[in-house]
C-alpha cells in the first residue's frame, strides 16, 4: 500500500523534506538534528493516548492491491476549520476486489482532558467491490471554533464484525506565525563544527532551502563571512508544519577561523493562504574562542 496522504487542510505536525530522505538520529546524523520531541506540543500531551491508523497506510486487515489514502497523523494543528479522512482505490489495476466493508467516522469537540463534549460530523460509507476507477472516500469536519477534536473512524465488515478503529486528534487554532533558528551551542573553537536547525513555533507553514549566510560582527557592523558561506545550489526544499522542525544545517569552522561574534542568517518563507508566500530571515548569534 501506499503511505496515508492528504485531505485535510490540516497541517501534519511532522516536517515533509522534498528530494531527501528524513534523516535517522545515528548513521552519521547527530541527535540533535533529530530531536524526539516536536518543537512545540500544542497540548497534544495532555491528552489520552488513541490508536492512530498507520502512518504507511498498511491497515492489516486490508487486501495488499487496496490503496488507503488520506486520514490525519496523531496531533494536527489547523489555522481553520479543517476535514480529517480516508480514500480508497484498487492500486494494481488488476480487476475489482470485493471488500464488503461499512467505513464509519465521527468528529468530537472535546472538552478538558480530551473528554468528548458533543459530536460535530458523522459519515458512513459502505464500501462493497472496488475496482481501479472506483476512488470512495469519507471524511468528516471540525465545522468551526478553535479547540480539540477528535476523529474516530471504525471498519466492519458483511457480518458487523469489526476489523479495525482508529483514532486522531486536531487543534483549530489562531492562525500566528512564531519561528526561531537554533543552534546546538552557544560558543564553538576552531575547528569545530555549527549545526542549525528551524524550529516551527507557530501555525502558518513554514518552507526553507539549503540556503544560508554566516556573517560576523566587524566595527559594530555585521559583515559576510564567504569563507563559512557554502557556495552550494538549491539541493533540498523542506516543509515544516506546526510544530515540527526542519532539516539541519552545518558549517565546519577552519583551524584559522578569527575568534569573535558571528551570526547565521537564514531565509524562509511563510505560507500564506490565498496570498503571497513572505520571505522571513531567522538569524542565531554564536561566539568563536580564540584556538587554544
Amino acid at each position: 500500500m501506499r503511505g496515508l496522504g492528504r485531505t485535510a487542510v490540516a497541517v501534519a505536525c511532522s516536517a515533509l523534506a522534498l528530494a531527501v530522505a528524513p534523516p535517522v538520529a545515528g548513521a552519521g546524523v547527530p541527535a540533535f538534528c533529530v530531536p524526539k520531541k516536536p518543537a512545540r506540543d500544542f497540548g497534544f500531551s495532555q491528552l489520552p493516548p488513541v490508536r492512530s491508523a498507520p502512518y504507511d497506510g498498511d491497515l492489516p486487515f486490508a487486501p495488499p492491491n487496496v490503496n488507503v489514502y488520506g486520514g490525519s497523523l496523531l496531533g494536527e494543528v489547523a489555522p481553520q476549520r479543517t476535514s480529517s479522512g480516508f480514500g480508497f482505490s484498487e492500486e494494481n489495476e488488476r480487476g475489482t476486489v470485493h471488500l464488503g466493508w461499512t467505513v464509519t467516522m465521527q468528529m468530537w469537540r472535546l472538552g478538558g482532558r480530551g473528554v468528548p463534549l458533543r459530536e460535530v460530523d458523522s459519515e458512513t460509507l459502505f464500501i462493497g467491490e472496488l475496482d481501479a476507477a472506483d476512488q470512495p472516500h469519507i471524511s468528516v469536519d471540525t465545522l468551526g471554533g478553535r479547540g480539540f477534536y477528535r476523529a474516530d473512524v471504525q471498519f466492519t465488515d458483511e457480518d458487523g464484525t469489526q476489523l479495525g478503529a482508529y483514532s486522531s486528534y486536531v487543534k483549530v487554532v489562531r492562525p500566528f506565525w512564531k519561528a526561531r533558528l537554533r543552534l546546538d551551542r552557544h560558543a564553538y573553537r576552531p575547528g569545530q563544527k555549527v549545526l542549525s536547525r528551524l524550529e516551527n513555533l507557530g501555525t502558518r507553514t513554514m518552507t526553507y532551502g539549503e540556503e544560508f549566510e554566516v556573517q560576523r560582527l566587524a566595527d559594530g557592523r555585521w559583515v559576510a563571512a564567504p569563507d563559512l558561506t557554502p557556495n552550494g545550489w538549491l539541493l533540498w526544499l523542506g516543509v515544516s508544519g506546526p510544530g515540527a522542525y526542519g532539516l539541519c544545517n552545518s558549517v565546519r569552522l577552519p583551524q584559522d577561523v578569527a575568534p569573535g561574534r558571528y551570526r547565521i542568517v537564514k531565509p524562509v518563507e511563510e505560507s500564506v493562504p490565498h496570498r503571497r508566500d513572505r520571505l522571513r530571515r531567522l538569524v542565531a548569534p554564536f561566539l568563536v574562542a580564540a584556538a587554544t
